[in-house]
């Protein structure tokens, strides 16, 4: 009899500690296959259709999504000048973001339309405010927004703080840049209204907190700068776009490692392409289109785009204290279309970028999201 006991105290010891390791090896965090899909509301809007390797016909949400596809982010548009990107937009596609099981990084633009480095407009509505009323108008448009989230159990797992805030946001109130670059206190102080709004609303600690840089090889600046200030992010959101920045693969490899190292904080290269051909598929200029505009190691092929993006995750993989945690395609999907002369009609100054090719048939370099 008491060895009878011995054994069922030994099992039952067995399984609790197998369970530990489940609970252990479930709460590791994922590595982000991401994909920016703001567009397809408005591409859905002019029914377009994607297909499979095989030339069958896809819903683009749930083909990506079975692929790998584990993170889904979406821009935001405070009043939105054309109608799209819009809370509503917003709203009904991170329900079916949950639907697909993938999980939601929300990108606050603080914008009615694009805002960039080089463009970092207020909403209208908030123009010609004061500072004071400035930071309580972005508090309590932030709350409003991630309480509704909240509300329709959306609430994302990653919320961006502005996007591309090299130069800050919201200027002049939150400028940093050229005769604004003295005022970091003042963006510090606009992020830290975002963040609080956030957290009043998280109250379970789930959703991380990330700032978004547009360029991998000048953003240690940028984070220095921030130092003095706490605000409490968890991610570094970067840009890397070759046309725009280093192609030096080792110098791409060394910044991030910094990053990492430096500030000890997780990584996303938050939007990422790369041409499948300098071709184009309709007639308004692309952004890249040149030789002169791609990294050396890889061409402007299907084959070359995939080995693009292999490159690219090994290089996050491989960032001290794993640190990097993943990456977000932009604009995977922003093919052109039939009667595509402008960009109501369907045309794309993307579409050699995109993981669909000119017949919007799924490229090779989606096979990167299922293999990591």
């Amino acid at each position: 009899m008491k060895q009878l006991l011995i054994l069922i105290l030994t099992l039952i010891t067995i399984s609790c500690n197998s369970n530990d390791d489940v609970n252990e090896i479930s709460s590791t965090p994922p590595f982000y296959k991401g994909m920016d899909l703001s567009f397809q509301t408005e591409l859905e809007d002019h029914n377009v259709i994607y297909k499979d390797a095989n030339g069958a016909t896809i819903d683009l949400l749930n083909f990506v999504t079975a692929k790998g596809t584990n993170l889904v982010r979406l821009k935001l548009w405070h009043t939105s000048q054309n109608g799209e990107n819009t809370l509503n937009d917003v709203k009904a596609y991170a329900t079916r973001i949950k639907q697909s099981g993938a999980n939601f990084l929300l990108d606050f633009h603080y914008s009615d339309f694009w805002a960039d480095p080089a463009t970092q407009t207020p909403p209208v509505a908030w123009q010609n405010m004061t500072e004071s009323e400035i930071r309580v108008a972005l508090y309590e448009y932030t709350k409003d927004v991630v309480t509704q989230l909240k509300n329709q159990n959306t609430l994302p797992k990653i919320i961006q703080i502005g996007n591309e805030t090299d130069s800050g946001f919201l200027w002049n109130y939150g400028k940093v840049w050229n005769e604004f670059s003295d005022n970091w206190g003042n963006y510090a102080a606009l992020v830290n209204e975002a963040i609080r709004a956030i957290k009043e609303v998280d109250i379970n600690d789930e959703v991380k907190i990330m700032l978004h840089h547009s360029s991998v090889e000048n953003s240690i600046f940028f984070f220095n700068k921030l130092q003095p200030f706490d605000i409490e992010y968890d991610i570094i959101g970067l840009s890397y776009y070759p046309q725009f920045q280093t192609k030096d693969l080792d110098v791409v490899s060394t910044k991030l490692n910094t990053l990492a190292t430096t500030f000890n904080k997780d990584i996303i290269l938050v939007e990422v392409a790369y041409p499948f051909t300098l071709q184009w598929d309709d007639n308004q200029s692309n952004y890249i289109g040149d030789l002169s505009q791609i990294i050396p190691e890889f061409s402007p092929t299907p084959e070359g785009q995939k080995a693009y993006l292999e490159w690219l995750v090994t290089t996050l993989k491989n960032i001290p204290n794993n640190r990097g945690i993943g990456f977000c395609y932009w604009a995977p999907d922003w093919v052109a279309f039939t009667n595509n002369n402008t960009s109501v009609s369907g045309g794309s100054a993307w579409e050699n970028q995109c993981l669909f090719d000119f017949n919007h048939i799924a490229l090779p370099a989606l096979d990167i999201f299922d293999d990591n």
